[in-house]
């Protein structure tokens, strides 16, 4: 299954308990917006054009794409994650 289709599947399971929050790593603000319209990203993503050097891709330590977060009620990251495939099983555990 690709990556989008099961996270906006995994985002309106879990929509009561947790969200799942992108981080673009574009240079391109544009760009960035354009890749979430035409994937359909459903998801809040955060971005700041400054590709890897900037402030927002610093904070939260970002190495590569796709990272995906999952953010609890409470604003917690509860799970980071290098594919959307192990998002289920840990949200399973981390939400329980």
């Amino acid at each position: 299954m690709e990556e989008v289709p099961l996270l906006k599947a995994l985002r309106g399971k879990y929509a009561d308990r947790a969200t799942i929050v992108g981080i673009s790593v574009d240079d391109d603000l544009k760009r960035a917006d354009r890749t979430i319209k035409d994937k359909r990203m459903t998801w809040p993503v955060l971005a700041d054009g400054k590709g890897f050097d900037g402030p927002l891709t610093k904070a939260y330590h970002i190495q590569g794409t796709p990272e995906v977060f999952v953010i609890d009620r409470d604003g917690k990251i509860v799970a980071r994650l290098g594919s959307a495939k192990q998002i289920e099983d840990t949200l399973n555990e981390a939400l329980r």
